[in-house]
């Protein structure tokens, strides 16, 4: 008989500020789990210090005899908080209660408000006791630099409705208070809810018993307010979020529709893509992680990497730059860049930064590469001269880092790990080279916008000594793929062992004899060859950054669009396992479709992604197709924004010299369709812009240009410049 396994035995959600973010299940519950921490990664966290286990309300029906832990009947998600709704979860008690909740922006606390409405029609006898479970304990890795955990929490009852609790070994606080009715509290270890929480922490319950009328409701909050610095600051926040609550829900409310209105999005008759587009900017703010002394940067995903990455910020602030936010990308970009230069000095670009500051890896090669053809692009987007100037001596240094200390050959191929962290793939890599091509690009690039032109004649040669290089030995003209890897026969043979084992442990059965095929084909033990060890998705890489020569591309593309690299949410992770999908190989593969002209393979790709939408969390996509993983990822912005803004719409900045290219490439299902992409931020300008291609692929292209900068468009071979306020023309 077959059966199935759940990846997710419980759907979490994420309500975040930019300092607190909370992790629960969409029960209302608080159930532990969690690997980098174990059975920690969930509760309350006001990074780099967790707060709260979790918080639980029970419902005791005095003259009924009924007592119930209450347990949520529906969820309902809200780019600025969540609602959950009782009643069933309720038995036989005859009221209904909605629990809404959400973290303010800029508060180091979070906001619970519950309603209690009696539907009987008579009075209701209520016992309630609110119970919270401290646990004040430091972020993953945090024990590498000496910080612990203390021995206990320790709590103070400062009134009958606020209790401060502190661990024994540290300035770290958390108050938590409620105006519910009565003054009945306790604190103790031994107090626990309907979940036994793992950790060191004690527990809070204030109680109260009330009479609700026919008809009648009941209506109080629940405050949280911590701080990682000292109690004063803690006790001021709290007073701030009991006083301003209501304030500061408005302000986030305002945020939020901000977010949504920039590169608002519509294509006609699409209403799920629009709709997924705008949750994925809010997804994006979600994600945003401010912690005093560090810095505020886009971490990588909730609830297991909410912290910040090198790897996957060089994919996801692309996005970022197409959405419109970019405070959060320089922010982001200064504290990879800042945390890179303290830690390593030599260009190398981190990987892995956690919110105690702690560098747990310091940097894989393909980092380093893509950071700096980021630094290019980022520019293009935001103009910014002195930005540039500020960046560049960083990516020379690591071009230096690169193609000497991780290229000991001298063939420009640097080694190392790249994206795909998988035991023994670290040599010659795909992603590796591909982006080094691109680091060496965008240096040729800034030079000359910087007036080096000595550095631009020498980036010049190299960029086409390297570009011909990755082309000489990663291309597989027999299978039209590129490589995974570039090496000699004599150091493969003995990774072969353990990348065999780890196919077999993944349930691969004929890998090892994949493998021993591939190396007997070759007889020479020096020579250095591509090979297809996995047929990682990072194999589009060449087309996803636009270096492939026009006919491999076409060819590479055409070997990948079939049930061996794609299912049915996506691109494979590896086409020779068939068993993981991911958003970015998705997003990577859509964008190297575009980049070649083929909307259609894109828009089909991105569909497919699309299928995961709220498979987990309502408004949100997995890390990893379709439901598991994380519920939110950061790099689902560049999955989705870099093939719609850059490619479907075309759109290719140079702000510092207030220009901007146009070059669609249109689905053909799109045909006679509106595109409308509104409020589009490149430099400090902004933009509305329309356009409609026809079953005759006529271009009809409007644009409001209210800073009268200069564009060109780009259709079937034509191309129109124009600098006019509001452009309209058709191709």
């Amino acid at each position: 008989m077959s059966s199935k396994i759940s990846r997710h035995p419980f759907n979490v959600y994420l309500n975040a500020g930019e300092y607190v973010k909370v992790n629960g299940t969409q029960d209302g519950y608080f159930p532990d789990f969690g690997h980098h921490v174990a059975n920690e990664m969930g509760g309350v966290w006001l990074h780099p210090v967790k707060l709260l286990d979790g918080f639980w309300l029970k419902v005791t029906d005095t003259e009924r005899h009924i007592s119930v832990w209450s347990k949520s009947d529906s969820f309902e998600n809200l780019p600025w908080g969540s609602r959950f709704g009782y009643d069933h979860g309720l038995g036989h008690i005859p009221v209904e209660i909605t629990r809404t909740q959400f973290a303010p922006e800029l508060e180091k606390g979070f906001v619970v408000h519950y309603e209690i409405h009696n539907y009987a029609d008579c009075n209701t006898h209520l016992s309630l006791e609110l119970l919270a479970r401290t646990d004040l304990r430091p972020v993953w890795f945090s024990e590498e630099i000496g910080i612990q955990d203390g021995e206990e929490d320790t709590a103070q009852i400062l009134t009958p409705r606020t209790v401060l609790a502190k661990d024994c070994d540290h300035e770290w606080y958390v108050l938590v208070g409620t105006d519910l009715p009565g003054d009945q509290v306790e604190t103790g270890r031994h107090l626990f809810g309907p979940e036994f929480t793992s950790g060191k922490g004690t527990g809070i319950t204030f109680a109260a018993d009330v009479t609700l009328a026919a008809g009648e409701r009941l209506s109080f909050h629940v405050v949280i307010a911590g701080s990682y610095m000292s109690r004063e600051e803690c006790e001021q926040t709290y007073r701030t979020l009991s006083t301003s609550h209501s304030d500061l829900l408005k302000e986030k409310q305002a945020l939020y529709e901000q977010i949504a209105q920039r590169a608002e999005l519509e294509i006609e008759g699409e209403s799920t893509l629009n709709e997924v587009f705008a949750w994925v900017k809010w997804n994006n703010q979600w994600l945003v992680q401010t912690v005093d002394g560090i810095g505020r940067g886009l971490t990588a995903g909730s609830p297991h990497y909410p912290w910040w990455f090198g790897c996957d910020n060089t994919y996801a602030l692309q996005g970022v730059l197409a959405i419109g936010d970019q405070q959060l990308v320089r922010d982001t970009m200064g504290l990879l860049r800042k945390k890179s230069k303290e830690v390593n000095g030599n260009g190398r670009i981190v990987h892995e930064i956690t919110t105690m500051g702690v560098v747990s890896n310091p940097g894989n090669t393909q980092e380093t590469a893509h950071f700096i053809a980021f630094v290019w692009e980022m520019f293009c987007w935001i103009g910014d001269v002195e930005l540039l100037r500020e960046y560049y001596p960083d990516c020379v240094h690591g071009l230096q880092w690169l193609l000497e200390e991780m290229d000991p050959d001298a063939d420009l191929l640097p080694s190392g790990y790249g994206i795909i962290e998988i035991a023994g793939l670290n040599m010659e890599l795909i992603d590796s080279a591909v982006y080094t091509v691109k680091a060496v690009e965008a240096l040729m690039h800034m030079s000359a916008v910087l007036e080096e032109r000595e550095n631009h004649e020498r980036y010049n040669m190299l960029y086409e000594r390297i570009r011909e290089a990755v082309e000489a030995l990663y291309w597989c003209e027999e299978e039209s793929l590129y490589a995974d890897a570039v090496a000699a026969k004599k150091d493969i043979a003995p990774k072969a062992g353990v990348m065999a084992a780890l196919a077999e442990k993944h349930g691969i059965a004929d890998y090892r004899e994949y493998i021993e095929d591939l190396l007997a084909r070759q007889s020479d033990e020096e020579q250095e060859r591509g090979w297809l060890l996995n047929k990682n998705w990072v194999i589009v890489t060449p087309m996803e950054a636009g270096i492939a020569q026009a006919d491999r591309a076409q060819r590479a593309l055409a070997s990948m669009r079939n049930e061996e690299f794609i299912g049915e949410y996506g691109t494979y992770l590896a086409a020779l396992y068939k068993q993981g999908m991911m958003t970015i190989s998705t997003g990577a593969h859509a964008v190297a479709e575009a980049t070649y002209g083929n909307a259609d393979a894109a828009l089909d790709l991105l569909n497919r992604m699309l299928r995961s939408y709220s498979m987990v969390l309502p408004g949100s996509m997995s890390e990893m197709s379709p439901d598991y993983g994380c519920a939110v990822q950061a790099w689902t912005t560049y999955a989705l924004a870099v093939p719609v803004i850059r490619h479907f719409f075309g759109i290719k900045p140079e702000a510092y010299r207030s220009h901007v290219r146009l070059e669609p490439v249109i689905p053909t299902a799109w045909a006679g369709k509106r595109m409308r992409l509104q409020q589009v931020r490149i430099g400090k300008a902004l933009f509305d812009i329309s356009l409609t291609m026809s079953a005759a692929s006529k271009l009809h292209v409007e644009i409001d240009n209210p800073d009268a900068w200069s564009f060109a468009i780009l259709w079937n071979g034509q191309t129109v410049e124009s600098s006019e306020k509001h452009i309209h023309l058709q191709i």
